[in-house]
């Protein structure tokens, strides 16, 4: 045989347990779809779906006032007149490729290139779990705050360095000190903090009951595993306000009282919740670093009075997780996987960050 030819000999085609290459591929495109159709709780729960780089807010408030009718008179006209302001989104592109060598391929099954598979959309899960965690909980003051490409500032919650205050809400007024990060003031949780949490959101018509939006505090188990301890005591109600009750999924346990009310389902969106404590459901992740307490308003899954807005692509076909074509009759051969979106905070009123701590000020949180 001629040196230096390719001949069909030399085309790799399937793996060594004989699936084809190309059946693989389009079976990681078909799990692709499903993955971007559901998107992780935490990024669906807590943020609403968006492909603009900003959205005008209303800054301030009317002083519109009717007045008292007259038989012959004839009314005045008027209308509110807020001011407005634009809050911007970011939109930044990720990606890795996964270059197969022959000879991996050629000894590899296809529940091994599988599980290289697998792994680059575990990647994508916390890369958006900690975008979405990031701009909820990176405090950043006016002044030293991002723009997106457009030069539109990028918002956190409010944090007390603004000029403007937050709106009113329910004849309850606000300073433009006030902030959505907190400091406990003690090295432990107690209920009192979560009660600080609730309140926090709740005072600005985010979370209340009848509002069909559901308060989620998230805490990393060494705080849950304290969370769980905590009981009503009416001689320290600023402590202890409330019981913690379990999930309807908790372990079977005694008790000599009754519980009035509802239990927390066993998960909310595939969220896993292990109880309540007064409005709120208690979710406990290991990614939630320890010392602090998340607090957020939802509306269901990609609702938009949600926190976070996440930003994607305006053309359809580059939003999502995407795995783009190498080789051109083999295209995992070569193949890059790709996403394009940006988070940034749309509501600042509908969420709250507690650092656990004696004393100081808030600290933003360091995420994995």
């Amino acid at each position: 045989m001629p040196r230096g030819f390719n001949v069909g000999a030399d085309v790799l085609t399937r793996t060594a347990d004989g699936v084809d290459l190309n059946l693989i591929w389009n079976e990681f495109n078909d799990a692709l779809t499903a993955w971007n159709a559901g998107r992780s709780a935490v990024a669906a729960l807590f943020s609403f779906p968006t492909v603009d780089s900003f959205v005008q807010y209303a800054v301030g408030e009317g002083d519109l006032e009717l007045e008292l009718a007259s038989e012959f008179g004839v009314p005045t006209s008027g209308r509110a007149e807020p001011d407005y302001a634009r809050m911007g989104f970011p939109l930044d592109w990720y990606d890795k490729a996964k270059r197969y060598t022959r000879k991996f391929l050629r000894d590899a099954t296809a529940e091994q290139v599988r599980a290289q598979h697998a792994a680059f959309l575990e990647a994508d899960n916390k890369l958006v779990f900690r975008s979405v965690m990031k701009a909820l909980t990176t405090k950043t003051a006016s002044g030293s705050r991002s723009i997106n490409e457009n030069g539109v500032e990028i918002f956190d919650l409010w944090d007390g360095t603004d000029s403007v205050a937050p709106p009113s809400f329910g004849g309850k007024t606000f300073t433009n000190s006030h902030s959505h990060y907190l400091v406990s003031g003690a090295a432990t949780i107690d209920g009192g903090d979560l009660k600080a949490l609730i309140d926090t959101i709740q005072e600005h018509g985010f979370g209340s009951r009848g509002s069909n939006e559901q308060i989620v505090i998230m805490v990393h188990p060494t705080q849950g595993d304290v969370i769980k301890t905590f009981r009503r005591d009416p001689e320290n109600a600023a402590v202890d306000p409330f019981d913690f009750i379990p999930a309807v999924n908790a372990p079977a346990y005694l008790t000599d009282q009754a519980i009035v009310g509802d239990k927390a389902p066993a998960s909310f969106n595939s969220l896993a919740l292990i109880g309540s404590y007064g409005d709120a459901w208690i979710h406990e992740n290991y990614l939630i670093p320890q010392g602090y307490a998340i607090a957020l308003a939802t509306a269901g899954p990609n609702a938009g009075r949600n926190p976070v807005a996440f930003r994607q692509h305006p053309q359809a076909e580059n939003q999502g997780f995407r795995l783009l074509p190498g080789h051109e009759r083999y295209p995992l051969l070569d193949s890059v996987y790709e996403r394009g979106f940006g988070v940034g905070v749309r509501h600042r009123s509908a969420a709250a960050v507690m650092q656990i701590k004696a004393s100081g000020s808030y600290d933003n949180p360091t995420w994995p």
